[in-house]
């Protein structure tokens, strides 16, 4: 069912509440269900990435969490894939955000999620590469259509 907008100073009722203004599409899922870490990632066992998909007010949002170890790769001044989503899960229109990154000298990372389903990470040449990408608190706002 579709939410429908309030109008300011109208009186709700219960049959006016009787729409969904957030649905949980898709319960916490572990990344490794969903698709594939790149050569050299792995999930953290500390706390293994993961996502929720949730419909709030009729428009879709990925929640993501957990932490990805990137001991085999480097992300220095390098695009480089850290996972990739099956085929279901690839977006329509490329995201990004920035995120804490443990051992990257005091330098977040450069995250992408990207219409291959590649989600990336990168640091600027005057980083070192992370040993883990934190994915706490991030979330893509309708990223397939």
């Amino acid at each position: 069912m579709p939410y429908l907008a309030f109008l300011a100073g109208e009186n709700l009722t219960a049959e006016k509440l009787n729409s969904r203004i957030v649905e949980e599409v898709l319960e916490w899922t572990p990344l490794a269900n969903l698709g594939v870490f790149a050569s050299g990632m792995t999930a953290n066992p500390a706390k293994a990435p993961r996502l929720r998909v949730l419909k709030v007010l009729g428009s879709e949002v990925w929640l993501l969490e957990g932490r990805i170890n990137t001991a085999g790769g480097t992300l220095v001044n390098t695009t480089q894939t850290l996972f990739t989503f099956n085929t279901p899960w690839r977006p329509t229109v490329e995201h990004g955000t920035h995120v804490y990154a443990a051992t990257s000298s005091h330098y977040p990372v450069r995250l992408g999620l990207m219409v291959s389903g590649a989600l990336t990470g990168s640091v600027p040449s005057a980083a070192t590469t992370p040993s883990t990408v934190w994915l706490d608190n991030v979330s893509f706002t309708n990223p397939v259509f």
